[in-house]
């Protein structure tokens, strides 16, 4: 099989029909593919998507609790078949020409492990934080006291690589996947997208974005509160620090965000 799409589903059914509607309507001639739904809900999905039955081979996926995002696309991949793997938010709306554009990628360059679209808006602007340079120790500091920069695409570009792809859109060769051992589930949820493309980098797979490629992506629509994603935003960064900086460093970051975290943590809705 070429490709197998994943999609976790949290507190997002609502857009999970427009984004499985999505995959059929743009699927490319030819293609042999599986849809793949791991449901994080206690409550089943059972008719829920049964409308979309018949249109591709999708199968469902009932965890029955939140056992977040990287433990739950591990699930999915031991269940999956495709030679190449698109790891999708529920949010998201697949554009035309966008699946055929990314698996083309792979045909250029051999190297490349991985690939990402540009993930945009209702009006095609590019969303912040598709892509990016190495998350380190100073870069943490220094996004918390000048802002981090938005993700920007090279004047001109076909193919480039970057460092990292956003987990929201990313599809992963088979082989690199399973070299890597798949997401590090000690991320709830955040940093796990970056930690596997660093990972999968030591292995000499290139991360790619194709700008040609785009995803439509409304954002953040699980439904959890403020103050529960930045809660999981600071324990990923905090873990991804002293996995690959080493504690002292970690704790050095942690010391300096501080007064973020008080303010995002304890005093947010």
């Amino acid at each position: 099989m070429k490709l197998s799409i994943q999609i976790v589903n949290f507190r997002s059914r609502r857009y999970l029909r427009k984004c499985l509607f999505s995959i059929s309507e743009n699927m490319p001639d030819g293609i042999e593919a599986e849809v793949l739904v791991i449901n994080n809900d206690d409550e089943a999905l059972t008719g829920v998507i049964e409308t979309m039955k018949g249109a591709f081979d999708l199968q469902i996926l009932e965890l029955q609790k939140n056992v977040g995002f990287g433990k739950a696309h591990n699930a999915g991949f031991e269940k999956s078949r495709g030679e190449y793997v698109l790891l999708l938010n529920p949010d998201t709306q697949i554009l035309p020409g966008a699946l055929k554009t990314m698996l083309d990628t792979f045909e250029n360059d051999d190297q490349i492990g991985i690939v990402g679209p540009l993930l945009v808006d209702a009006n095609g602007k590019l969303q912040a934080e598709c892509f990016g340079v190495r998350r380190t120790p100073f870069s943490t500091i220094k996004n918390k006291i000048f802002g981090e920069k938005k993700s920007r695409a090279p004047e001109g570009a076909e193919i480039f690589e970057t460092d990292w792809i956003s987990g929201g859109a990313m599809l992963v060769r088979r082989d690199i996947f399973k070299k890597a051992e798949g997401f590090d589930e000690n991320f709830f949820m955040y940093f796990e997208d970056v930690d596997l493309c660093l990972r999968a980098k030591k292995f000499n797979a290139k991360i790619a974005v194709n700008p040609k490629a785009r995803i439509f992506h409304e954002s953040g629509r699980s439904h959890e509160s403020e103050r529960k994603k930045k809660k999981h935003y600071y324990a990923s960064q905090e873990y991804y620090l002293k996995k690959h900086f080493g504690a002292t460093r970690s704790a050095l970051v942690k010391l300096a965000r501080m007064p973020y975290y008080l303010k995002n943590v304890y005093f947010s809705r």
